[in-house]
């Protein structure tokens, strides 16, 4: 299992949810809003993102990521990967189950 970190844009989190939900790459995805304060373009600039915490497994993450790529989130698409080493066997058996290479539908 991973967990994978995104930032969109304020008030897209549960669109985007929804359709990579809707393609079966992940099992659940939190959203929360949150003030972030970055470096672009060499200016520093302040704005609200939603930030999703999405639960997949390592075999969907190249998929997902094209994915969320192909939605034009925006410029460059922030996508991190995290490892998850130790998690309950009833949530991986779900996990593996809503998230088979059979369900997951084309992206």
């Amino acid at each position: 299992m991973i967990l994978v970190i995104s930032f969109v844009p304020s008030g897209k989190g549960k669109e985007i949810s929804r359709k990579i939900l809707e393609k079966r790459l992940a099992l659940n995805i939190s959203i929360k809003s949150v003030s972030t304060i970055k470096i672009e373009e060499e200016n520093i600039k302040e704005e609200e993102q939603d930030l999703l915490i999405i639960s997949t497994r390592k075999e969907l993450f190249d998929i997902l990521k094209d994915f969320m790529k192909s939605m034009n989130i925006c410029k460059v698409p922030e996508i991190i990967e995290i490892k998850v080493d130790d998690v309950n066997k009833e949530y991986l058996d779900i996990l593996e189950l809503e998230t088979s290479i059979k369900k997951v539908k084309n992206a």
